[in-house]
């Protein structure tokens, strides 16, 4: 009797315990001067978030507290409106301390020459699919002021040929680049020569379905002439996590080029995952230049 008494009273305990510990509420401590990588200001950036199970502090975190403009720098934000936001969604068990306010701070990066360029190729190259041994060159440098966006924020880069469809020559991309929301950031026109160094019998690229090498699955594919790329320190970092890059897909003596979002910092010759921005698929290449990446199918064209 004695026994039993006793192995319950330690299962008791035991459930006491376990409910206590269930219980234990989220922490969320406001720092005072802060980061944010996006134009949404979420508590993750704004606090430390601990205590509690792991999904909890995963939702406390990613409840969003302001959205900035475009190019606002900074915002301040009171402890109050943390804890507000915070039972505005209905979240129990939750604890907020720190400072009475933190300062936030957008961290930005320069969208670059080479995003820019890589859009406007690929999308004449899309409109000159049928131009054999067609290659793209950048005509003059740019000279506009690009501009700053938040360093984890997704831009749109578009690109319109304005010339006629397989032109050959110098083609004036009126180019347009926008923010997550959809506000234009900057609107303005690059120069690009296009050149066909088709030789006498060569074989013409061959869609989905018919013989030789496909690129139908990579949106943006087109024909690029075997080239070199520019080489550089191989410890300075080329291409930058959520950078849109150029993705050279090489199949023996064919080339391709699409556009991609690298998802982490590479250096010549290093190998890091690229996303295909249609399909949402990752994929390995190795960095050949700055802002450019390489995948090697192997085999031999026809």
């Amino acid at each position: 009797m004695r026994s039993s008494r006793f192995l319950l009273a330690l299962l008791g305990a035991a459930l006491v315990h376990a409910g206590a510990h269930a219980a234990d509420p989220v922490v969320v401590e406001v720092l005072e001067r802060s980061t944010a990588g996006t134009s949404i200001v979420t508590v993750g950036d704004v606090a430390v978030v601990s205590g509690g199970d792991a999904d909890a502090r995963v939702r406390v975190a990613r409840l969003d507290l302001a959205d900035l403009k475009p190019r606002e720098q900074n915002v301040v934000i009171g402890r109050r409106s943390v804890e507000y936001r915070i039972q505005l969604a209905g979240t129990d068990a939750v604890r907020v301390v720190g400072a009475e306010r933190s300062t936030v701070t957008v961290v930005r990066r320069t969208v670059t020459a080479d995003e820019v360029v890589a859009v406007a190729r690929a999308e004449l190259f899309r409109h000159s699919a049928d131009t054999p041994g067609l290659a793209i060159e950048l005509a003059q440098p740019l000279v506009v002021k690009l501009p700053e966006i938040p360093r984890d924020e997704r831009i749109s880069i578009t690109a319109k040929p304005r010339a006629r469809a397989g032109a050959t020559g110098r083609v004036q991309m009126d180019m347009t680049i926008a923010s997550s929301t959809g506000e234009t950031l900057l609107a303005f026109a690059i120069q690009l020569d296009a050149r066909s160094n088709a030789h006498p019998g060569a074989g013409a690229v061959t869609r989905a379905g018919g013989t030789g090498a496909s690129v139908s699955s990579m949106p943006g594919a087109a024909v690029l002439p075997a080239s070199a790329v520019g080489t550089a320190p191989t410890n300075e970092v080329l291409v930058r996590s959520r950078q849109r890059v150029e993705v050279q897909v090489q199949n023996g003596d064919l080339k391709v080029v699409m556009v991609g979002e690298a998802q982490q910092d590479g250096r010549l010759g290093q190998t890091v995952f690229v996303q295909n921005l249609d399909s949402k698929k990752l994929v390995p290449a190795k960095v050949v230049g700055p802002g450019k990446l390489e995948i090697e199918l192997g085999g031999k064209s026809p």
